[in-house]
């Protein structure tokens, strides 16, 4: 208990207890230091009462399992698995291919000039009833 005593890690704790309760304070950090050994905590804090028990005031993370990691399964076979591939003849197969990688035409242009919402809400606004000029004079 001396050598515990002088080591600087648990002077403050029995500096906290009187003297007559030291084999508590004994018995509790050995307890603690079991348990902790054991528990699989990376971090705790822990503080004692004026009578020796010692009590936990936080528990830090778990360290982590090493047996935890699994490395990726697939669910779906590889690109270069046979499973992926087709008895589709060749000949057909390009043909569908070329159809559905056809680019779309462009759609006609509006009156007011470029491409695209912008020029659609701009040649709706600069036309017919729409346009500022039809909006009456209320002053």
């Amino acid at each position: 208990m001396r050598a515990l005593r002088a080591n600087p890690h648990f002077a403050p704790l029995f500096a906290h207890v009187h003297a007559l309760c030291w084999p508590i304070l004994w018995w509790s950090l050995n307890r603690l230091l079991r348990w902790y050994a054991s528990s699989g905590y990376e971090e705790i804090l822990y503080g004692t009462t004026p009578w020796g028990y010692v009590y936990i005031a936080y528990l830090g993370d778990r360290k982590s399992d090493p047996s935890a990691y699994r490395p990726y399964e697939l669910t779906k076979p590889r690109w270069d698995d046979p499973v992926w591939s087709t008895n589709v003849p060749t000949p057909l197969l390009a043909l569908t291919t070329a159809e559905t990688l056809r680019p779309c035409p462009h759609p006609p242009l509006r009156s007011g000039g470029g491409v695209g919402l912008r020029s659609l809400w701009r040649s709706r606004l600069t036309e017919g009833a729409c346009t500022l000029s039809s909006i009456p004079n209320t002053s």
